[in-house]
């Protein structure tokens, strides 16, 4: 008699309740098999993935930090630049300071040619490197009016490139060599500046002073 045969007639010979007992310790069995190698490894494999899921959810909103960081310097780099070149228009021409000395005097002496204004000297004095610039400035005295010294203050900052004045000194023509009728001219010094991309001039080696 085979296995099965015996364990069929071991069956058979069982009472009621005791096949039940038997069939309910099976399906216990079976229960237990398929909760040890199939229920409790997916729950384990579900609890290591929820686990995972705020480091999964930081490292992803690093990493949107991240690009919306890159994309925000980019932006700021471009704005910056575009700035850059737009107050770069604003600066004087020429290729050493010299250049841009003579375009200073070249959108000064216009600003001077009134009737109430008489220019008395124009020098460009010495550039200064103010970084990755060079300022320029120019001196002009004149003897001149109220009203053309305000026409002149207020023109310097109207102009498209970018000027500044540095030194204005005044005195009334009552105690200078102004002319004797005209008690309200002014003696005026006015130095304005700019700036230019132009490097500095090296100075001459052994150059002595005029």
């Amino acid at each position: 008699m085979t296995v099965a045969a015996r364990v069929e007639a071991r069956l058979r010979s069982l009472s009621t309740r005791e096949r039940i007992l038997v069939l309910v310790c099976a399906i216990a069995l079976i229960l237990f098999a398929v909760l040890r190698w199939a229920v409790f490894p997916a729950v384990e494999d579900y609890r290591k993935a929820r686990t995972l899921i705020p480091e999964r959810r930081a490292t992803l909103a690093r990493s949107q930090a991240v690009r919306a960081a890159q994309a925000d310097v980019v932006e700021e780099l471009a704005g910056m630049v575009e700035e850059l070149a737009g107050e770069e228009e604003g600066l004087l021409p020429g290729s050493d300071p010299s250049a841009a000395g003579a375009a200073l005097q070249g959108i000064l002496k216009p600003m001077v040619d009134r009737p109430d204004t008489r220019l008395t000297s124009v020098r460009t004095l010495p550039p200064l490197q103010k970084g990755e610039y060079t300022e320029v400035a120019v001196q002009m005295d004149m003897q001149t009016s109220m009203e053309g010294l305000a026409s002149l203050l207020a023109g310097i900052p109207r102009q498209q490139k970018i000027l500044r004045v540095k030194k204005l000194a005044v005195s009334s023509g009552i105690y200078s060599a102004a002319p004797a009728n005209r008690p309200d001219v002014m003696m005026v010094s006015l130095v304005v500046s700019g700036l230019t991309t132009a490097p500095e001039e090296p100075a001459v080696p052994g150059g002595g002073g005029e």
